[in-house]
């Protein structure tokens, strides 16, 4: 069975890490948290959650996702498959190109891609938002920047064959990831009739 690289995009607070962490446990795929992207640079700062991060600390970010893009396409062995989550903010040009990386080092590898957008209503997102976990993983804690993030910044829309949108708001994890995982099974099944 050919590999596969999910992609949970969303805002933060929508439950990325819990989910792919059942989806790692369910299909044995390798989770690469953002915040694992993220907190090489993060460690080297004061980042309490809250606070806004100093100016430039993206563009080094985004060094570290080269060089993490760069290992899964030319390194990591192409029966792995892969659990990323990124929030990638909708109508920005930028940040779709960063998708598209994602998209050409998954073909490259052989892998199937199958990005998945998770959403969730703003009270739900707030609750989970300040939950104290968050904090050991440098995530963001400020319950108005998450709720102006899920309210104002537009949501992520690709016309990928294989994207799923799901509403996670009353959604438990563990469903989620098998509604996932399930659709991600069916779209490995129809790249490899098509490749018949």
């Amino acid at each position: 069975m050919r590999s596969v690289v999910y992609h949970l995009i969303g805002r933060p607070g929508v439950g990325k890490y819990t989910i792919g962490s059942e989806i790692a446990r369910l299909t044995g795929a390798r989770l690469v948290d953002n915040h694992s992207v993220a907190n090489v640079i993060f460690q080297l700062l004061n980042v309490d959650g809250v606070t806004p991060l100093p100016e430039g600390v993206w563009a080094r970010v985004d060094q570290v996702r080269a060089a993490v893009l760069d290992t899964l396409g030319n390194l990591a062995p192409r029966e792995l498959s892969f659990v990323f989550t990124n929030f990638i903010r909708g109508e920005d040009a930028v940040e779709y190109a960063n998708f598209t990386e994602f998209v050409t080092v998954t073909e490259t590898r052989g892998s199937v891609f199958v990005p998945v957008v998770l959403s969730c209503e703003t009270d739900e997102l707030v609750r989970r938002i300040v939950r104290p976990e968050r904090k050991a993983r440098m995530k963001l804690e400020d319950p108005i920047e998450g709720a102006r993030l899920n309210d104002h910044t537009p949501q992520f829309q690709t016309d990928h064959p294989n994207l799923l949108a799901l509403d996670v708001t009353r959604m438990p994890a563990g469903e989620a990831a098998e509604a996932i995982a399930a659709w991600g099974t069916r779209c490995v099944a129809a790249a490899e009739t098509a490749r018949l």
